[in-house]
């Protein structure tokens, strides 16, 4: 992770850590932008992670990305099923 910060942590996309450690970044998880590129890579999604990346490109789990998210005040709607687990959809 880098420590290196000039500013606030925010998240700013949707990615996928591939069991490679190859990270992929979308809009949204396994959508259309993000297929293409794991395609065009011949990678394979298999055991795949979903998180997010942050602006300094770091990898975050769901729930990580949900603390920085809920600090910021990214969160645009909370699921109360899911609290604690961010997805694209409560950004957005």
């Amino acid at each position: 992770m880098n420590t290196n910060r000039t500013s606030e942590q925010r998240i700013v996309c949707a990615a996928v850590r591939l069991k490679l450690g190859i990270v992929v970044c979308g809009p949204r998880h396994f959508d259309a932008t993000m297929r293409k590129m794991i395609d065009q890579l011949r990678l394979t999604v298999r055991d795949a992670e979903q998180g997010f990346v942050d602006q300094f490109g770091n990898f975050l789990t769901r729930e990580e990305a949900w603390d920085i998210a809920k600090a910021r005040g990214q969160i645009r709607t909370e699921n109360s099923c899911c609290t604690g687990t961010l997805y694209s959809e409560d950004l957005y």
